[in-house]
Order: C-alpha cells, then structure tokens, then sequence
C-alpha cells in the first residue's frame, strides 16, 4: 500500500535495475519494499534523512533476502550434481552479493535531496 501523502516516491537506483535487468520480479521486489517511502514538498532536512535512511535499509534488507535465496539456489543445484545449474546458481548467488555493495546511494542522495539545505 502506498504511502498516498508523499508527492513523489523513490525509484529503484538505476545502478540496481541494470545489475538485476534479467530478474524483473526481483526489481519489482524492491520497488514495493520503498513504496511507502517518499518526500512532499516542505519535508524538513531530517524528515528526508529519516525516509533516505529507510530506503537504504529496505533495499539492503531486500538484497541481503535474495543472497539467502540465491544461496539456497546453489545449495540446491549441487545436490543435482548438474554443472550448468550449479554455475548458473552460483553466478546468480555472486550477482546478488556484488549489488548489496553498490545499491545506488548516490541516486537515493539526490532524490531524498539529502543535504541540499
């Protein structure tokens, strides 16, 4: 449910959205865990904080949920024994290990206007 007083909502940082292009449902993900995360016009300097502060703590929380996913993935994979699968896993287990250390703060910065005033 989306937070409907807030003017504008915070997109998923581009840096993510290209990282996880093959795993649209994995963006749509974190795109509802900040749906109710946003700013309105007059927001003071620590209301954006606190909302910039969130969305850093869902997607992080929303990532480091895929990393235990895609582990089990590999865990599973090996118990077939098929290499294809196997590195496919694991490949997916490394994709999401490496976006949990660039979420696109940057972007979440200039949204949430952090530090503009």
């Amino acid at each position: 449910m989306t937070n409907t007083h807030f003017t504008e909502h915070p997109p998923v940082p581009q840096v993510l959205q290209e990282a996880l292009k093959d795993y649209p449902e994995l963006i749509a993900q974190l795109q509802d865990a900040i749906a109710d995360l946003g700013i309105r016009p007059g927001m003071s300097r620590e209301q954006r904080t606190d909302q910039f502060e969130m969305a850093i703590g869902s997607l992080e929380g929303g990532l480091n949920h895929f990393v235990g996913l895609a582990a089990a993935e590999v865990r599973a994979a090996e118990a077939t024994g098929d290499a294809a699968l196997i590195a496919k896993a694991r490949g997916k287990e490394m994709l999401m290990s490496d976006c949990r250390h660039d979420i696109g703060v940057d972007e979440l910065m200039a949204f949430f206007r952090w530090g503009q005033d």
